[in-house]
């Protein structure tokens, strides 16, 4: 009877994650939100609709890795020729700071150096989903430095995600020598130089092959390539999440990459359903209030680790004013639906279970603030010379500003 009550838990769980999705979004907050909540109410921890969490676990393990290759999807290697090492430097810096204070906060309240780091981890990735949302919304889409700041926020993630396997292989109850963990990450890179090389030569052909003879099989080969790439990432003791994204970064350097992400779009949106909700399940609502004060210290965490280097980078990097910067680098404080991924992960290796309530608090509260923060300096009285625009532009409060 394993069978029918798998597709009866599947129905459920598709419903209730929609309905939450649908109804955080009325609210003009993250659908994944929503859905993580969704999850909770027919968890284990909450009376009523209790689905067998085993029973779907494989099917959220496909949801993460469905999510991870839309996202390396986004990340098209041949686009950031372009813009050489700017985004690299500006990702780097808004990672480097969110971890590191996100670490020491972590140290702070006493927790282990494994639960610490993942607490910084869970801080790094922007969303992409919302970064890019907001630079249309706060109509920031033609000024300078956006190309910078989109390509640093699609950056974050694999920065994200190569800081991730670091810190599995630092803080493992078996933590490998020096030797050891500069071996493995020779090997991390050597195998993502290899997929790069993949991606310029092997599997362009390998798509364009397939579709001459069944343009409908490009997406299977994709995907198959995908799992493929993952389950290597598992054997070599990688988080297999990693393989994941590199494999969509590959396919979305190739002129297949849209249509694929076209194609797949569907399937993802059930699988990561599926996920989301999943997460909800590990989430007992009692602790949500006793992580509610840590919660606040890293949200502010979180503003900090991305607005300080913003402000101060992209006037270099990019020639902006001080208010361009500021509002641009608003846009990079909402936190990913990576932070969930990663939270998930860490408490699967051993890292404290408040972690995930973290996760969506954080989630929840960054997702909120960018919209008070861009119009910060509007309120901030007279501006500075540098706040008042190029001359000949016109002043401040100007209905053509």
């Amino acid at each position: 009877m394993a069978g029918p009550s798998l597709l009866l838990d599947f129905a459920v769980v598709l419903i209730v994650a929609e309905v939450g999705g649908t109804l955080f979004r009325f609210l003009h907050l993250p659908r994944v939100v929503g859905m993580v909540v969704a999850g909770i109410v027919i968890g284990p921890f909450t009376p009523g609709i209790v689905v067998d969490q085993v029973a779907l676990a494989d099917l959220a393990l496909l949801g993460a890795v469905f999510l991870m290759f839309s996202i390396g999807l986004s990340f098209d290697i041949r686009m950031f020729r372009k813009l050489g090492w700017r985004p690299f430097l500006l990702a780097g810096l808004g990672v480097g700071a969110s971890f590191g204070l996100g670490l020491g906060l972590g140290i702070a309240i006493g927790w282990g150096m494994l639960t610490s780091m993942f607490l910084g981890l869970v801080l790094t990735s922007t969303s992409s989903t919302l970064g890019l949302k907001f630079l249309a919304d706060f109509d920031l889409t033609d000024t300078p430095g956006v190309e910078l700041v989109t390509a640093a926020i699609l950056i974050d993630d694999i920065m994200a995600l190569v800081l991730m396997t670091i810190a599995v292989g630092v803080a493992s109850p078996t933590a490998p020598s020096a030797v050891a963990l500069l071996t493995g990450l020779g090997i991390l890179f050597g195998l993502a130089l290899l997929l790069v090389w993949l991606g310029s030569h092997a599997l362009p052909r390998i798509l364009k092959a397939t579709d001459r003879f069944s343009p409908s099989s490009t997406m299977m080969v994709a995907v198959s390539a995908a799992l493929l790439v993952s389950f290597a990432f598992a054997v070599l003791g990688l988080p297999p999440l990693v393989g994941a994204f590199f494999a969509g970064s590959i396919v979305g350097s190739t002129e297949y990459g849209a249509r694929v992400s076209r194609q797949l779009s569907p399937v993802t949106a059930i699988f990561t359903g599926v996920f989301f909700t999943s997460i909800g399940f590990l989430i007992d609502p009692g602790k949500i209030l006793g992580v509610l004060g840590l919660s606040l210290a890293a949200i502010g965490v979180a503003v900090v680790g991305k607005v300080v280097p913003g402000v101060l980078a992209l006037p270099r990097l990019a020639g902006v004013d001080r208010t361009g910067a500021w509002k641009l680098s608003a846009v990079l404080v909402p936190r990913a639906e990576i932070s969930l991924i990663i939270a998930q992960y860490g408490i699967l290796i051993g890292a404290s279970t408040e972690l995930l309530p973290l996760a969506m608090m954080v989630m929840l509260g960054t997702a909120l603030l960018p919209g008070l923060l861009v119009r910060f300096p509007r309120r901030a009285g007279p501006a500075s010379a540098v706040d008042s625009g190029p001359p000949g532009s016109p002043p401040p409060g100007d209905p053509k500003r």
